[in-house]
């Protein structure tokens, strides 16, 4: 796929993988189901990250739930990826894997809460600052969605792209 910029990724075959969430991951899941994304949220020192887990780990409470996002973020890092390790995701290479910077999963402490981002987004289009937002993919026999994102400017103040 080519766009006026730049390369796109191509598509994960996503026919070639079945999710089977574990213990933790069941709840997010399935509310990918009706696409929401959240995070995990400690309902003792509010404290938010993902993924989920058991209990958290600022003040060991197990007394968790989940919150939903906006669905927006800015791009932390990125990487761009030429040899997959997944099968389903050798139709896409090269393809851009991102850390996305979460405006609402700030902390009490003042830190931040950051996800991993599949992009939709080629390497030529990356750069570390820019604005994405969420979109989602249907898995093709399973009633998840798989998140996805994509830049939501090509341009934005104080950005730093990787050399190409």
């Amino acid at each position: 796929m080519t766009t006026e910029t730049g390369s796109s990724p191509g598509v994960p075959d996503y026919n070639r993988i079945q999710i089977v969430p574990d213990q933790d991951m069941e709840e997010w899941w399935n509310l990918t189901k009706e696409k929401k994304f959240t995070l995990a949220h400690c309902s003792g020192c509010n404290h938010k990250w993902f993924p989920p887990f058991p209990a958290c780990s600022k003040c060991g409470s197990m007394k968790i739930d989940f919150v939903e996002i906006q669905g927006k973020g800015e791009i932390y890092t990125y990487n761009v990826v030429v040899q997959p390790i997944l099968g389903h995701m050798v139709p896409a290479v090269p393809y851009c894997v991102a850390i996305v910077e979460l405006p609402d999963g700030n902390n009490p402490d003042g830190s931040k809460t950051r996800v991993p981002a599949l992009m939709r987004d080629g390497e030529e289009d990356m750069a570390i600052g820019l604005p994405v937002e969420l979109e989602w993919d249907k898995h093709p026999s399973q009633e998840y969605h798989i998140p996805r994102w994509k830049l939501s400017a090509k341009t934005a103040p104080n950005t730093w792209k990787f050399p190409l």
